[in-house]
């Protein structure tokens, strides 16, 4: 493809050089220039790609794409647009000849739940008959082929890259996460949507966006574009504060499916009833009425159940079948996910909950299954928003027996200080333990853990890292887990599951080795990880001080551990 056949697709561009040079590639990290290769510089929160042009040149890109007008001295093909973003989203679709257009896109926005939502979605659409790629938190399919997840939802030339092998592998559909970054920075741009789902919105990523209102309004860009589209449902959460200003906004075109526990929702769920194996619920649809199975506990997957299987039928799958498939739904990894077998003195999950309402439902929906008394070990990232780390406490602490506060990822703050900005948040000095290191926090949540008892590790969920002052150290809540109880319970089906997972980890690491080797993840931009190290020891824990209270362990002694 010529430059001038590339930027036909721009908004406005101003050129100047040669059009003729023939593009095979778009990059916007200059170190991943190969020849034929436009750069594209993009403006970050840390960095600015303009400052990289040179670089760029200095590697042999065959042209420039920039916010800025070409140097006097300039000596390649410089194409100036508005915003590089876009201009990367439309260049990407047509080098990868517009993938998306073949295939029906279902995207799910909000705080909590995209996740889940997400693989539901990509369950329905596979299940009935429709092949499904996937782009998640946890990894991307390309069908039937999982590639890593770099970003939630990874940026616009990735987007494109991914559903071109979706193509390629039979994809007619793709679910995705459509985070409040990705829709602010235009990487969805030019994507026609069959259905958009609303989960809520709730305090995060104000480190971001600066105010809720801020926050919702990127939300909204994912609607924004469903309305300008000639077809497409918006598929809300009217139970949601937010949910209900969307609808509100959006209902006068026809186009809106209301979903929740409330009256007046086109998919109604009423009496659901739960045990550790999930839930079953009634389902309200148009007067008529569906009993329905879900391997998934808490009203909160029941919500992200409604949402998936709305935004399905929307997109043209039977409604019964659609609902028998309900039951045969994917447990997500990292969330809500039981980590301990049945015949297990104590019960123990690993959530993903890192807001203080999500952290709220998570607990709620333990205390729902009746437990002798929940333990909770949380954390809070690093460089993010300092003011949820005492509301995470204060939610830990309402809603829990035992608190242990820990590291999350605390990125290039000090984790000493972000326990100390959480433990504000106590009521009680002593109703809780603070343990900087994450291992030492869980051991001491498990080895005070009673016959009866739930145990939650949160914050992470399917991460099998922790990310300290650049460097992502090998940490998996499900494995630390499973090691510890083996130590501690002589749990022997956790000591099969872990021997296990070592074979598939060692597995996956041959895998990442030869996909490497045959280069990688399509898109081609040096997005880059830090790199893992083999180990982390973490700083000397702190010994855990719990309140004496009914239930919790005498003047702070922990119990012998179970045999």
């Amino acid at each position: 493809m010529t430059l001038r056949d590339l930027i036909s697709h721009f908004d406005k561009p101003v050129t100047s050089g040669s059009l003729d040079t023939e593009i095979t590639a778009l990059a916007y990290d200059s170190r991943k220039i190969a020849p034929k290769t436009a750069f594209v510089a993009l403006r970050g929160s840390k960095s600015d790609g303009h400052d990289f042009i040179p670089k760029a040149i200095e590697s042999g890109a065959a042209a420039i794409i920039s916010e800025q007008a070409p140097p006097n001295d300039c000596t390649i093909p410089w194409v100036h647009v508005k915003e590089t973003r876009i201009a990367l989203a439309q260049g990407a679709a047509a080098l990868n000849n517009f993938p998306a257009k073949d295939l029906i896109a279902l995207a799910v926005t909000g705080t909590n739940g995209k996740t889940t939502t997400a693989f539901l979605m990509h369950h329905l659409m596979n299940a009935g008959q429709k092949r499904c790629g996937l782009l998640s938190t946890v990894f991307y399919d390309v069908g039937g082929k999982q590639v890593p997840a770099t970003h939630t939802t990874p940026e616009s030339l990735e987007i494109q890259g991914l559903f071109s092998q979706m193509l390629g592998n039979g994809c007619k559909a793709v679910a995705m996460e459509a985070s409040s970054h990705a829709l602010d920075q235009h990487r969805v741009h030019g994507l026609t949507f069959a259905a958009g789902i609303f989960t809520n919105l709730t305090q995060d990523h104000l480190d971001y966006h600066g105010t809720m209102e801020a926050y919702f309004v990127a939300k909204v860009r994912l609607f924004e574009m469903i309305a300008s589209q000639p077809k497409g449902s918006m598929v809300i959460n009217m139970d949601d504060m937010w949910g209900r200003k969307l609808i509100t906004r959006y209902e006068s075109t026809g186009r809106v499916l209301k979903f929740g526990f409330g009256v007046g929702a086109d998919y109604r769920a009423v009496n659901p009833r739960y045990d550790l194996t999930g839930c079953t619920f009634e389902l309200e649809i148009k007067g008529r009425s569906f009993l329905v199975r879900l391997p998934l506990i808490g009203d909160f997957n029941v919500y992200n159940a409604l949402g998936a299987l709305a935004a399905a039928h929307s997109a043209g799958l039977n409604l019964r079948e659609t609902i028998t498939h309900l039951k045969a739904s994917p447990q997500v990894p990292g969330r809500l996910e039981r980590v301990t077998s049945d015949s297990s003195r104590f019960q123990v999950f690993v959530d993903y909950a890192h807001t203080p309402d999500a952290l709220v439902n998570v607990l709620k929906t333990i205390r729902a299954l009746r437990p002798r008394r929940i333990i909770t070990v949380f954390g809070c990232g690093g460089d993010r928003d300092r003011s949820k780390r005492p509301r995470m406490a204060a939610a830990a602490e309402a809603n829990s027996d035992i608190c242990v506060v820990t590291s999350d990822n605390p990125r290039s703050e000090a984790p000493e200080s972000i326990v100390e900005d959480a433990v504000k948040g106590f009521a009680r000095p002593k109703s809780h333990a603070a343990i900087v290191d994450r291992r030492e926090a869980i051991k001491t949540a498990l080895e005070n853990a009673r016959e009866g008892d739930i145990v939650l590790i949160a914050g992470k969920g399917h991460e099998d890292y922790q990310e300290i002052q650049g460097v992502k150290h090998p940490f998996d809540d499900r494995r630390v887990v499973r090691q510890l109880l083996v130590k501690i319970t002589g749990d022997r089906d956790a000591e099969r599951v872990e021997r296990e997972a070592v074979w598939a980890a060692e597995r996956e690491a041959r895998d990442a080795e030869r996909a490497a080797r045959e280069g990688g993840m399509p898109g081609g931009t040096g997005d880059q990880r830090p790199p893992m190290r083999p180990r982390f020891d973490g700083p000397p824990p702190r010994r855990p001080r719990f309140e004496d209270r009914p239930g919790g362990p005498p003047g702070g002694r922990r119990p012998p551990p179970s045999r």
